[in-house]
């Protein structure tokens, strides 16, 4: 007979339309209850959801009931974690997704233990490397809900899903119902044949197994009370053997069977939503959550690592503090955007905390840093957080009493100068009392250093303050070129040249209406796509590349409502900066002021032939995507299945001669068709949720539509009067470029410019310069130049951070981003120190220096002494 497990859980939203402090005054009733009713039935048990955070701010609330948590997890009865928050699965980098684990195993210690399941039951569909981050974590499986198709990706609710580089693997639960599939467990006659019975039937149709997983809880529902009696009457009225759970019973229930495998990603919008064009909405906050896990990422973590190898000893917990802000910040709901407008703002003041903290500590680091080099006014201190050596062009920042600054031995160019006005009576305390001064001008500029730095480490560099200032040199024509690539401004529009072919109209944004909400995008039917076209062009001739500015503006509808009635009021203006250097690689600029309600802007780029399938860039590797048809999508799918996908920094549009890559870290959505390519900057929005919708007919998302819900405004969604910068870069190819050469262009310019000028001429150029006490600095004698670690350049380093257990040792995680196995030479890059294999965990593993496809290798690095 078929057995059912039922397990009991809540699922727990922190924030939605509802903030955190919503969530924390139900917890602090419902938790209690969940403790009390697990005490009082010893066979029972809980999933508080799979994320230790709302459970720290419980506990924070009911520290006295820390003894009874501890008893029940080590009853089997509470499973908690092993996630810090449910986090997103297409948007969020491979490495803050393996911190969201790290993190929450690493806290869950003071609780005992942690539930060893992949839990995300409501994330809105995963990219196809989860299987290796789980495995990463020391998680062999995952549960599941959005995203999967039954019908055409796999037959069955239970499988085995397999990493894109084939050797990383995880047992698959899919809840093709939802996580409330059993909610409320009412023994009534009426409940059984209306609900549990149809939903193990349901299964059934998919499953030949003889156990079934049927979840029973909700979104902030309570625990279910008297469950034994309950599911005893159930038992009586229904046709299945229901019995009580748990996650880890039911794994070993499915790893008995011999299940089918699957390799790739889940984003079919068959069994639910997944909400295809959910990248766009919001992007103030998506864009500011981005930024700050590159910040966490490429510069706090490295500095800490550099900082504590010369006695520089900044706490962890700073580092973890600020983690935890952006983790909440990337639950699946807050980073969507598909919040209310008071919960948007609490996931801003989060960002914008956890950034503060990075940035106080970055400068502590660098201000001590220069203090024990003692470092001159015309030298700056320029860092390389990768163990990789680099030469190329660093971006520095110098406050210099002239216009123009020389740097010795370096070829360096000024450009953007801001000049900063004297100021009268301006006090100035000295040892013999306090006098009031005239402060002098000065210029702030920013200089493209052309250098080279040593890996995992620090250089000095010095510079001269001079009087002449070589102007950029205008050029008479509006064309700008490269070694083989030209871009020329012709008849209000940017044609590509390159040897015997050319692409007209190559770049330029395009512009629509958007009658969607904050889940996703919707046309507005019968309005037009527009065209944006550039009026003005300049072009400069710069040091080391070729600059043409093109200016803009387009008469639009001001709103939806203008657009349905094709009236065109607001004027909208936009700028694009492009370049070109002698490589021919092409960096973009583009700027506007959004003056426009309910519109999407993309960026639009043209190929030479039609696209035939596209490679994006996912955690620790590329996954090609070929488009599929949305013929008759009605019948088979939840919403329109629209060929809108994420990517992770780079993507490129490959047709039969040519590729184009586009690396961008300020946003993660594409769409292509036919020889375009769009990448969207902004989808603005006046709702959290509507009915109906061209891409997603029927109920709205968002509950407003629930009985007793209401429609909910989201005007800050329009993004009104926001200055919006985006940054690209691309590279034109003939043919394929490989997946190494793509990875090493994509490490290149995900590298941030660190720099700092012990100067004292604005001493908040800086977050807390002024406030840093530096008398108490130890007057080691450090050398002008200093490398931690140094590798070769054909590796790829994932990510570089303090260690979590261990005082001064770091971890260094290299990444194989292609589909060829790869050996590293692990014995001369850890030269010196002491070095084992570990996983993200740190727990230790067996010796390896190889690199499956797609995979990574972490090693936890130890110094001799």
């Amino acid at each position: 007979m078929t057995k059912v497990h039922i397990i009991n859980h809540t699922h727990w939203d922190r924030e939605w339309y509802f903030s955190s402090m919503d969530s924390l005054v139900l917890s602090e009733r419902i938790f209690t209850d969940v403790i009390e009713e697990l005490q009082q039935q010893p066979g029972v048990s809980f999933v508080l959801d799979g994320q230790l955070s709302i459970l720290d701010e419980y506990i924070r609330l009911h520290p006295e009931k820390m003894e009874s948590v501890k008893q029940l997890i080590k009853d089997r009865q509470l499973f908690i974690g092993p996630w810090y928050t449910q986090s997103d699965a297409n948007f969020v980098n491979g490495e803050a997704i393996l911190r969201n684990a790290m993190i929450g195993i690493f806290e869950s210690k003071k609780y005992r233990e942690y539930m060893h399941v992949g839990y995300l039951p409501d994330t809105f569909g995963f990219n196809a490397q989860m299987p290796t981050i789980l495995n990463e974590v020391g998680l062999d499986n995952i549960v599941t809900y959005r995203g999967i198709d039954l019908d055409k990706q796999i037959t069955e609710p239970y499988f085995k899903w397999i990493s894109l580089g084939g050797e990383d693997q995880v047992y698959a639960i899919n809840l093709p119902q939802g996580y409330g599939a059993g909610m409320l467990l009412e023994p009534s006659q009426a409940y059984v044949d209306g609900r549990l019975d149809p939903a193990v039937d349901f299964i059934k149709n998919y499953s030949k197994s003889d156990a079934i997983l049927v979840p029973s809880g909700n979104d902030q529902l309570p625990i279910v009370h008297n469950l034994p009696n309950k599911l005893e009457k159930i038992n009586e009225l229904g046709k299945y053997d229901y019995i009580i759970s748990n996650y880890p019973i039911f794994i070993d229930e499915i790893k008995k069977m011999q299940l089918k495998e699957y390799r790739g990603e889940f984003r079919e919008p068959t069994l639910a939503r997944v909400h295809k064009t959910i990248g766009s909405v919001r992007m103030d906050i998506k864009r500011a959550i981005f930024d700050l896990e590159n910040k966490l990422l490429y510069r706090t973590e490295p500095l800490l690592v550099i900082a504590k190898q010369i006695n520089l000893d900044i706490s962890n917990q700073l580092i973890l503090l600020a983690w935890k802000k952006l983790l909440e910040a990337q639950a699946h709901d807050s980073l969507a955007g598909c919040v209310s407008d008071p919960v948007a703002n609490d996931i801003r003041h989060r960002v914008k905390e956890a950034d503060e903290i990075c940035i106080s500590i970055e400068n502590i680091i660098l201000k001590e840093l220069a203090e024990l080099l003692s470092l001159k006014q015309t030298e700056v201190l320029l860092i390389n957080p990768t163990p990789k050596y680099f030469k190329g062009i660093k971006e520095v920042k110098v406050l210099s009493k002239k216009a123009n600054v020389r740097f010795y031995d370096n070829e360096s160019e000024v450009i953007h100068t801001e000049y900063i006005a004297p100021r009268e009576n301006i006090l100035e305390e000295t040892p013999g009392g306090n006098r009031y001064i005239t402060e002098p001008g000065y210029y702030i500029l920013t200089v493209r250093l052309t250098c080279e730095l040593p890996g995992l480490g620090y250089k000095v560099f010095s510079f001269e303050e001079v009087d002449d200032r070589e102007k950029m040199q205008f050029l008479t024509n509006t064309k700008i070129k490269g070694k083989e690539i030209s871009l020329e401004f012709h008849d209000q529009s940017v044609d590509l040249h390159k040897r015997d072919y050319t692409i007209q109209d190559f770049v330029c944004l395009t512009e629509e209406g958007n009658a969607g909400d904050t889940y996703d995008f919707s046309p507005l039917e019968g309005s037009e796509v527009f065209n944006l076209r550039f009026h003005k062009c300049h072009c400069y001739q710069g040091k080391n590349d070729q600059i043409m500015i093109l200016h803009g503006s387009s008469q639009l509808p001001a709103t939806l409502e203008n657009r349905k009635l094709k009236k065109s009021d607001q004027t909208f203006t936009y700028q694009m900066t492009l370049s070109i250097n002698e490589k021919d690689q092409i960096s973009g600029t583009i700027s506007f002021l959004n003056n426009v309600d309910s519109h999407r802007l993309r960026l639009q780029l043209k190929t030479l032939d039609d696209i035939k399938h596209a490679k994006a860039g996912v955690p620790y590797g590329f996954i090609n995507r070929k488009n599929k048809s949305v013929q008759n999508w009605k019948q088979a799918y939840a919403e329109m299945p629209v060929n809108v996908e994420p990517f992770e920094k780079t993507i490129s549009a490959l047709t039969p001669t040519q590729e184009i890559d586009v690396f961008t870290t300020d946003t993660k959505e594409y769409e292509y068709k036919d020889k375009f390519l769009w990448l969207t900057l902004i989808a603005t929005t006046d709702s959290l949720g509507k009915p109906d919708l061209v891409y997603r007919p029927g109920r709205a998302s968002g509950d407003t539509t629930k009985k007793g819900h209401v429609m909910m405004d989201t005007p800050d969604a329009q993004l009104r009067k926001q200055a919006i910068t985006f940054k690209f870069h691309l590279n034109v190819n003939e043919g394929e470029r490989s997946e190494d050469n793509l990875s090493n262009w994509r490490e290149q310019l995900v590298q941030p410019d660190i720099s700092y000028q012990r100067q004292f001429l604005n001493l908040f150029m800086y977050r807390i310069d002024n406030k840093i006490s530096t008398g108490n600095i130890q007057t080691t004698e450090l050398k002008r130049t200093f490398s931690l670690l140094e590798f070769q350049k054909d590796c790829h380093v994932s990510s570089v951070y303090p260690s979590y257990y261990y005082q001064n040792a770091f971890v260094v995680r290299f990444e194989n981003p292609t589909n060829k196995k790869v050996q590293l030479p692990l014995e001369s890059f850890f030269k010196g120190f002491s070095y084992q294999c570990v996983n993200a965990l740190e727990e230790k593993l067996s010796f390896t220096d190889n690199i499956s496809p797609y995979s990574m290798l972490t090693i936890l690095v130890k110094p001799l002494y």
